[in-house]
């Protein structure tokens, strides 16, 4: 009987700090660099995707406090990586943006969760302030 069992990679806390984001991107590349699934996400598409979600979780999620932090856990299993981004923020109803989305005044913001629902699906918890997105390995 085969199992699928989930081993964590990276499980970090990080300052909002917007200098770090670059750092943390990097972090998470160095641990990934063993558990290729670019043929999945194009690299770029994936520092992309990861730029967003960092961005919305210090910006809007913790509003570049340095004082508040995001945690970054990284999950593998046999099949695929998971990554969830949490900040302390109050967090934001998913619906509600859904609703703004469609007015003709959005103007340049809430662009970010269109961007990172080009690239995967993601998954909000019910507070709002931790994301989670899977993405293929096999």
């Amino acid at each position: 009987m085969e199992t699928n069992c989930s081993n964590v990679i990276l499980n970090a806390k990080f300052p909002s700090v917007i200098s770090n984001k670059d750092h943390i991107i990097d972090i998470i590349i160095n641990k990934l660099k063993e558990y290729p699934f670019t043929n999945k996400i194009d690299y770029n598409e994936f520092i992309l995707l990861l730029d967003e979600t960092l961005t919305n979780a210090m910006e809007h999620g913790n509003h570049w406090d340095p004082s508040k932090l995001v945690n970054v856990e990284i999950m593998h299993t046999e099949d695929s990586i998971s990554i969830t981004i949490e900040d302390e923020g109050p967090g934001f109803d998913i619906n509600t943006y859904y609703k703004k989305r469609m007015s003709p005044n959005l103007g340049l913001r809430g662009r970010g969760i269109q961007i990172i629902k080009h690239f995967c699906k993601p998954l909000w918890n019910i507070t709002g302030n931790k994301i989670n997105f899977t993405i293929n390995i096999k």
